[in-house]
């Protein structure tokens, strides 16, 4: 048998009026939103960063980072055949 809620008299005529004991968060959410605007990080993420702007702020310097690498060039003989390996004597 489920406990009745105790009643909190604050003043809000909300209360009287609408009943939340039954409410659920909408599992369709995300669905609603741009999801290229919405990205849900992990705890341990989140809490490294104080707001959206240090998070903007710390890939946007990552993206520098990656955009500045040059990458390794591999010239067309050694990228067709390995060299072979040297035989112990």
């Amino acid at each position: 048998m489920k406990k009745a809620s105790e009643i909190v008299d604050d003043g809000d005529p909300l209360d009287h009026e609408i009943d939340f004991s039954k409410s659920r968060p909408n599992p369709y959410w995300l669905g609603m939103v741009d999801r290229k605007c919405v990205r849900l990080l992990a705890p341990d993420v989140a809490d490294a960063f104080p707001s959206d702007a240090a998070v903007n702020e710390a890939l946007r310097e990552l993206l520098k980072l990656k955009a500045k690498q040059v990458p390794k060039k591999i010239s067309a003989n050694t990228a067709s055949a390995p060299k072979p390996k040297k035989k112990k004597a």
